[in-house]
């Protein structure tokens, strides 16, 4: 929690310094290739708000603040039923991208643009409902991630995309991240976190 604390803080800081040349709320699509119950991918969306501060001529300084939900689940069956297993993972996110963009007006109303740099990451919550039955006996239980301290909360991302933005109205962005830190706190297990996003802003 401290770590979430002092992550918002210092962007209430950076937002509170910055002449805003606009103001954004954005949402979109997630996919995340790898999360902390295995390989299986993750789907979710994210919603936030940023900001756009030109620092150059078409260098654009872009933090914001962003929630990110992920869920994914996984089923198996063994002897026609004899046998289930069925598992179910939530997680909740808080995102603070400190992004630069660059970008070209096309047309007086269309602007093809450019962006790329770090994002913390930071877990707020994840939980895995597992389920499962023999020979139909059944029992579930439902798992903190975080309760033992073997998984991470906090994690760097680095990448970047592109995007158009049309009539200085609405931004549509695609990109993709890659996660630099290790979530797995164990020595025989490495666990990294890469993600896919596809979204909309409205700019005010």
């Amino acid at each position: 929690m401290k770590t979430i604390i002092r992550t918002i803080t210092a962007v209430a800081l950076l937002l509170a310094g910055t002449t805003a040349y606009a103001q954004s709320f954005g949402a979109g699509y997630v996919n995340s290739s790898r999360t902390m119950y295995s390989d299986s991918p993750a789907d979710g969306f994210y919603a936030g708000f940023g900001y756009s501060a030109e620092i150059a001529p078409g260098l654009y300084l872009n933090p914001g603040l962003y929630y990110e939900f992920l869920t994914a689940s996984s089923s198996t069956n063994i002897g026609s039923g004899l046998v289930t297993a069925d598992s179910k993972t939530t997680e909740h996110y808080i995102n603070v991208p400190l992004h630069l963009s660059f970008g070209i007006d096309l047309a007086p109303t269309f602007r093809l643009f450019v962006y790329g740099g770090p994002t913390a990451n930071v877990g707020l919550a994840s939980t895995t409902e597992e389920k499962g039955s023999i020979v139909g006996i059944s029992g579930n239980t439902t798992v903190n991630n975080y309760e033992n301290d073997n998984i991470s909360r906090v994690d760097i991302l680095v990448g970047g995309g592109a995007g158009i933005e049309v009539m200085k109205k609405l931004r549509l962005t695609v990109g993709y991240d890659l996660g630099l830190l290790d979530h797995d706190a164990t020595e025989d297990v490495t666990l990294k976190r890469n993600r896919l996003t596809a979204g909309a802003a409205f700019i005010f």
